[in-house]
């Protein structure tokens, strides 16, 4: 029988249909499947967010390794990374607040900056791969863009970055206490 998450992952990944989950799994009812897709909010958020990741890069001809995987294989990879700057370390659950469109503190007029962003770390290679892919925040994605090193922007500028951004989610969150 299949698992909860495993309906996720197949429906929102693979595009299955919940008639099609129902036949591969006898015994299985689509009363069910309503109740586990309600009680999975917080894994079809995750998905939905590595499904837009993966929808803006999969015309792109350098995208092709991510492409040949699928959007199941793609999230496959989106899962397991640590979800927090591989540049600076600031946590997504932060840069959500910082840059929440009712109450945060920080605005970009593309609305970006909520979620963490895919970028290259060789940008040289020109190339989008699980070996050459992290996740990055706004903030480091757009000032290491391709001129800076990974390593040069390590050394240089990610703590900058990440003590703005921890000050200013201190300064958040000192508002909302007030």
């Amino acid at each position: 029988m299949i698992s909860k998450e495993e309906f996720i992952i197949q429906h929102l990944t693979e595009d299955k249909k919940y008639q099609d989950i129902i036949e591969e799994n006898p015994g299985l009812i689509r009363k069910q499947l309503s109740e586990w897709w309600e009680e999975e909010l917080e894994l079809r958020e995750e998905i939905k967010k590595s499904n837009q990741l993966f929808a803006a890069k999969i015309g792109k001809e350098e995208f092709s390794e991510f492409k040949e995987m699928g959007k199941r294989g793609f999230y496959e990879w989106y899962h397991q990374q640590p979800k927090k700057c591989a540049y600076c370390g600031i946590e997504e659950y932060k840069l959500k607040a910082l840059f929440n469109y009712e109450s945060g503190i920080l605005s970009t007029k593309r609305q970006r900056g909520r979620f963490l962003e895919l970028e290259r770390k060789d940008a040289d290679t020109n190339k989008y791969s699980p070996e050459n892919c992290v996740l990055a925040c706004y903030l480091c994605n757009n000032h290491k863009s391709d001129l800076i090193s990974e390593e040069d922007h390590k050394t240089y500028f990610a703590k900058a970055i990440k003590d703005y951004l921890d000050n200013k989610y201190q300064l958040l969150n000192d508002n909302r206490s007030e």
